[in-house]
């Protein structure tokens, strides 16, 4: 009966948020220690009879300074439910730093004639409090939840045996849904061990782990991988017919918020692309930092990563721009909650309107004094500008030229085109409007009378974005199939949102004019292995002629009009490294302004009239030019 009430009771501190877990820690540890140093002072002078007056704040200070040091080095950040030998190594590690912590104190008061012996035997006893009593709350707290049915778990394997991996097992274990059989790691010297009571093998065991466990997925607990490994390691899962998982960041982890419904099959996006670098905060300072900077298209996955990016570098205004009432006011939403925490807050402005009206853009520029233009708005849909052309080279080129021309006239520092790969020897409407987009914007470059820099940043696919293969993908697979791939040899570079966004920034910051720069985008991927690896994520497998009983069937649908088998990312072969390993320089065609000119006005009376195919080929063969 008194077991099932300290049950209830501990029941109760789990729910507790976390402040209230801690200070109930901290109540518990201080209810310990303040005894232990009396023992310890009594122990060491055969006596009885307390410290008193002056003298006993002075011998409580042990407690107070056994509780900072333990705080310092995470012992309150571990899960009280689950005790390991990283807990009780922490513990040991901080009281040790008690003796010299104290002894400086009693020094600094001149306190000469305290028994410094009693620190040392205070010392022992604390460890062996904060230990037992860990070791009690984890006996207690260690069959809540009660745990599933033995015959009803779901048998898997852990990778990684170090402390992610051992708390995971701990977690798994305690809530009961699933049965973890055995630690997989690259570490060759833990082979044959048993940690948290389970064995712990290599991956060269993997056919017997697979035989004599039977395990049904694979719990990923490496959280420092890079892509490349992760990618390697899924693909090996994977080929034994495994679900793989990874636990949420180790952090929470740490501080027992992981739950069953938190562990997530691995993401396509963590194994393309390569490992990001970190951005160059010098460069992304000299770009934004206490400048006013109007982002166009900012509701858009370009525009609004573009937009957090930027907040978290210390512009002085933020002007938001997109003709998506819902759009802007999502990223609307998010900045103005972040601005709401920092002291000193830049001033957001959100604009609802079109780049098209030029009265609208006019005003932005006279009433904010804009610094910085990054321009993001764009058209860029292959399908959808091949069958709205009128609007997809109005958006594109003429809109880029008013939000150019109103940069150029209001003298602002720098202008930033976001481009695109498919405006390398262009197949499509919207690749090939790109192109003379970049060319307007090489050509206001050349204007003497200009005092903005001009620069363009070429890139390929982003991994998320709206419209792009990886949603639509997904979406096909969630419905059964079948996942449509237009060609078998089909292949795009993919990146990240975030580490796109920043190298754009990044780019505009080294301009000095007229500059084209391009993004290491990496290796290019090919899109029919990509749909098979997105099958085989979702724990399905892919319907063929040899194997028709698989889930899903992957579909040749054929290219469509405009699209390329693959993407280039520039036009020449002059490219020049930059200071950023992930950015280069490419040196590229341009017309002088009165040509350009005279073409741009052949493409505006062309749609004027209605002759949209007119248009067109103008644009191509502008496009086409220097390739």
């Amino acid at each position: 009966m008194i077991q099932s009430l300290l049950k209830s009771q501990s029941l109760k501190l789990q729910n507790l948020p976390r402040p209230a877990k801690l200070a109930v820690m901290w109540v518990a540890d201080l209810a310990l220690l303040v005894p232990a140093v009396l023992i310890a002072y009594v122990l060491r002078l055969s006596n009885l009879e307390l410290p008193q007056n002056q003298s006993l704040a002075f011998y409580l200070l042990g407690p107070l300074i056994s509780i900072f040091c333990a705080s310092l080095l995470g012992v309150y950040q571990s899960v009280t439910r689950t005790y390991t030998y990283d807990v009780e190594s922490r513990i040991l590690r901080s009281q040790l730093l008690v003796a010299p912590v104290w002894a400086m104190c009693l020094l600094a008061f001149d306190k000469v004639n305290f028994a410094r012996s009693v620190i040392i035997i205070y010392t022992l006893l604390a460890m062996l409090c904060m230990i037992a009593l860990r070791k009690l709350a984890a006996f207690l707290m260690r069959d809540l939840p009660r745990p599933a049915p033995k015959n009803e778990q779901i048998p898997v394997i852990i990778f990684g045996a170090g402390r992610e991996g051992i708390m995971l097992a701990d977690s798994l274990k305690r809530q009961g849904r699933y049965a973890p059989m055995a630690f997989v790691d690259t570490d060759y010297s833990i082979v044959g061990r048993t940690i948290s009571g389970i064995k712990a093998l290599t991956l060269d065991d993997m056919d017997y782990v697979m035989q004599r466990f039977k395990p049904r997925e694979v719990m990923v607990a490496k959280p420092k991988q890079n892509r490349a490994s992760r990618r390697a390691m899924v693909d090996m899962f994977m080929g034994y017919g495994l679900q793989v998982k990874t636990i949420p960041d180790h952090e929470d982890l740490a501080d027992g918020k992981i739950e069953v419904s938190a562990l997530q099959p691995v993401k396509l996006e963590d194994l393309l692309g390569r490992d990001p670098v970190p951005p160059n905060r010098e460069l992304m300072e000299q770009a934004v930092k206490n400048r006013a900077v109007f982002i166009t298209g900012a509701g858009g996955s370009i525009g609004s990563e573009l937009v957090r990016q930027v907040a978290n570098f210390g512009p002085s205004k933020l002007i938001l721009l997109d003709h998506s009432e819902f759009s802007l006011f999502e990223i609307h939403r998010e900045i103005e909650a972040h601005f709401s925490t920092l002291k000193n807050p830049p001033k957001l402005v959100a604009v609802l309107g079109n780049i098209l009206d030029q009265a609208r853009i006019t005003s932005i520029f006279s009433e904010h004094a804009v610094d910085v233009v990054l321009h993001a708005a764009a058209y860029k849909h292959v399908r959808m500008v091949q069958e709205n052309v009128r609007d997809g080279l109005l958006n594109n080129i003429f809109g880029t030229q008013i939000v150019a021309s109103a940069a150029m006239a209001h003298n602002v520092k720098l202008f930033v085109l976001v481009s695109t790969d498919k405006a390398v020897r262009p197949t499509s409407v919207m690749g090939a409007s790109k192109r003379v987009a970049e060319m307007v914007v090489q050509s206001m470059a050349t204007l003497a009378t200009s005092e903005t820099v001009f620069a363009m940043v070429r890139f390929g696919n982003v991994l998320g974005s709206t419209g792009s293969v990886i949603p639509l993908f997904r979406e096909q697979i969630n419905k059964g199939g079948p996942v449509c791939v237009t060609h078998p040899d089909v292949t795009r570079f993919f990146m990240l949102i975030p580490e796109a966004a920043q190298l754009v920034i990044q780019a505009g910051a080294m301009g000095k004019g007229g500059d084209v720069f391009v993004l290491d985008m990496g290796e290019s991927v090919k899109i029919m292995e990509l749909a098979k690896t997105m099958i085989e994520l979702q724990g399905l497998s892919l319907k063929t002629a040899e194997y028709p009983q698989g889930d899903i069937e992957i579909k040749i649908t054929g290219l469509r009009d405009g699209e390329k088998l693959y993407e280039e990312l520039q036009i020449g072969k002059d490219i020049s490294k930059t200071d950023h390993m992930r950015i280069m320089r490419s040196n590229e065609f341009y017309l002088p302004p009165k040509k350009l000119n005279l073409e741009l006005k052949k493409i505006e009376t062309a749609l004027k009239a209605g002759k949209d195919q007119d248009a067109v080929e103008v644009v191509f063969k502008l496009a086409g030019l220097g390739s």
